[in-house]
């Protein structure tokens, strides 16, 4: 386990970082001090999935619809719930449509984090590709600390960026992996995308678990439905 400030090991059962002193939350399930990678998690986001499946097509085609109509004031709400389900479904609780509203619950930090993240990785991908996957793999959890820990926007960005550099080959493989599902749903017409979309997004969920571990309270509320 790491320090999320410094970078220092530390112990997963320890108060604090006795390098910057960082105090750290109640954990129910500590970082894993040798994370699984890739293929591992894009395994756990499948069978999350195909768990509940006509649950998570029916969250896809919310969180496209919900998407295309009104971008980045439901988009990062929406996307905010789905992440939620997701979570709640990798951790063995079964998710439900009702997951969404969890987002919505959030609605400031699911816009903000949608609007700021947008920017930054679309004013890298301008840039070059190169940069704009670079982007794009160090913020792949603000959303899922927003849930988590109850981060506002700004620092659940920073808090994906500093981690994610520790993981980056790792979480730059799931990337890719991600886009290669998502492309082999547009060839199916675009109706892959349904079942595609939830496996990124529970692949995602998979890969912070490992990466960021859960605090004692979120995994409270998970047993509770549609929260």
């Amino acid at each position: 386990m790491y320090c999320d400030r410094c970078g220092a090991a530390v112990e997963p059962s320890a108060a604090k970082c006795l390098r910057c002193q960082l105090v750290f939350p109640q954990l129910a399930i500590a970082p894993s001090p040798h994370p699984r990678g890739a293929g591992a998690w894009v395994a756990d986001g499948w069978n999350a999935v195909t768990a509940n499946f006509w649950t998570f097509v029916l969250l896809g085609l919310i969180t496209m619809v919900a998407g295309g109509m009104v971008p980045v004031v439901l988009q990062g709400p929406v996307a905010l719930g789905l992440y939620w389900a997701a979570l709640r479904q990798v951790q063995g609780h079964k998710a439900e449509v009702g997951d969404l509203s969890f987002g919505l619950n959030l609605f400031p930090a699911g816009v903000l984090i949608c609007l700021v993240t947008g920017l930054i990785i679309g004013a890298a991908t301008i840039l070059l590709l190169l940069p704009g996957l670079v982007a794009a793999t160090l913020l792949q959890f603000p959303y899922l600390l927003a849930a988590d820990r109850k981060l506002d926007f700004w620092e659940a960005i920073k808090e994906s960026f500093q981690v994610s550099q520790r993981h980056f080959g790792s979480l730059l493989a799931l990337l890719l992996l991600q886009i290669c599902l998502l492309v082999g749903g547009l060839l199916l017409c675009g109706v892959g995308l349904l079942v595609a979309v939830p496996i990124c997004y529970a692949a995602t969920a998979a890969a912070y678990v490992d990466l960021f571990g859960i605090q004692a309270e979120t995994r409270t509320r998970m047993a509770s439905p549609s929260r």
